[in-house]
């Protein structure tokens, strides 16, 4: 089985991260604000997080490549995931 890392680029604190271990929450743009929101952040290692307003969550895609080991990386949005739930749609 390859070794799969979705990170998920957060810029604040969300209720909704799953709860599996492929995840990864990232704050990026760290470097450009005080707030802690996640362990992981886009400004430590090998990093362009001074970069991100021009670069949005590129720069959590720049950091994950530099500093973490994978087989398979993906980058997905705060609010949009992989999961078979967020696909199925939901009459009201």
């Amino acid at each position: 089985m390859n070794d799969i890392k979705l990170v998920i680029a957060c810029h604040k604190k969300v209720d909704s991260i799953p709860k599996n271990k492929i995840y990864l929450p990232l704050e990026v743009g760290a470097s450009l604000h005080e707030e802690n929101f996640y362990e992981a952040k886009d400004n430590t290692g090998i990093n362009i997080s001074d970069k991100n307003a021009s670069f949005c969550e590129l720069t959590g895609l720049y950091w994950a490549y530099k500093n973490l080991d994978f087989d398979v990386l993906g980058l997905v949005h705060y609010r949009r995931y992989f999961m078979k739930s967020y696909f199925c749609l939901r009459k009201n």
